[in-house]
């Protein structure tokens, strides 16, 4: 090694080393920051004072949502099991199956199309993986939209039935008048169960079962609660306006929660879709140019480390947009 390239890799070295103690410092104090305005984002929500009941009752909730989590997470599931969850969250019609294969499919119909097309071999896969991760986020707010109806027609139909009690129909009555009156996906379950009772099946066994199969932990509550009543006796109206009034307590705490973070994921959103949209455009107006990340080892290496940055600013931002409570 000649004298000059031992200097160059010394200076290569030495910067190396200047820049990893900035970003070091950097990410020291981004922590920093973090932690203080999580601590005043606590308090502006109120869910953080040593002193105060409600904060040991969030914690108590939390402590038990995290054991029902682990317990569920023991009881492993099959494939077969899970597509059906995924097919019932998402809403779709089709089988869980058939949807897949069929974005499978389009993925793999817009990784062959450019180079039939004349463009480089490597645009292909990048598009059939933008044409993946757009289905999924897709799928991902058409689950949490569909979650979000569900508990807001959930609290809806615990007032139908509370008032229903308290006018003096029986339960299988206002499990009738949620049906009539709530519409998808609510209203259907207790159409389900209105029909397994007109069968001669156990109410309490269908209320159980249909909980179990919608995966929503309000519905289970409510069931427990229901089963409970049954058995025990008691005002069982009284059960169903304590529950509503739980489930919009924590549906406006998650409101709040959505209002202070929806700056970060507004960010996050446009700082992930304004580098994939330039390349795409780049690639079809002018392919010569961008040929030198594909057919050079240093363009080859700066669109891998490009790619890996982006998702690990993904992955940050995404934790930035989350709030523990």
């Amino acid at each position: 090694m000649s004298t000059q390239q031992l200097i160059n890799t010394i200076l290569m070295v030495s910067i190396f080393v200047l820049v990893f103690s900035g970003w070091s410092i950097c990410v020291l104090l981004w922590m920093v920051q973090y932690a203080r305005r999580r601590k005043r984002l606590q308090k502006r929500m109120g869910v953080i004072d040593a002193e105060s009941q409600k904060a040991q009752t969030l914690q108590l909730w939390r402590e038990e949502y995290q054991a029902r989590r682990a317990a569920a997470r023991r009881r492993k599931e099959s494939l077969g099991e899970r597509l059906e969850r995924l097919r019932a969250d998402a809403g779709w019609k089709a089988p869980a199956q058939i949807v897949l294969l069929s974005v499978v499919g389009l993925a793999v119909l817009a990784g062959v199309m450019p180079a039939l097309l004349g463009y480089h071999a490597w645009f292909g896969p990048a598009i059939a993986v933008v044409v993946l991760v757009a289905f999924w986020s897709i799928t991902k707010r058409g689950i949490s939209h569909r979650i979000s109806l569900f508990e807001r027609q959930l609290v809806e139909s615990l007032g139908i039935a509370a008032r229903a009690l308290r006018a003096g129909h029986p339960l299988v009555g206002a499990f009738q008048s949620i049906s009539t009156e709530i519409g998808e996906p609510v209203g259907r379950i207790f159409g389900e169960i209105c029909q397994e009772q007109a069968l001669g099946l156990d109410l309490q066994d269908s209320i159980r079962r249909v909980a179990n199969a919608t995966h929503n932990g309000d519905l289970k509550l409510f069931a427990t609660a229901v089963n409970i009543q049954m058995t025990t006796g008691g005002n069982l109206a009284d059960v169903m306006d304590s529950l509503a009034s739980v489930m919009r307590a924590r549906m406006r705490l998650n409101r709040r929660v959505r209002v202070l973070t929806a700056s970060t994921r507004m960010n996050r959103n446009t700082l992930l879709s304004v580098p994939i949209i330039l390349f795409a455009l780049l690639n079809i107006m002018s392919p010569e140019y961008m040929d030198v990340f594909y057919s050079t080892f240093p363009g080859r290496c700066m669109l891998a480390g490009t790619v890996t940055g982006m998702l690990f600013g993904a992955w940050v931002m995404t934790k930035l947009s989350v709030i523990r409570y």
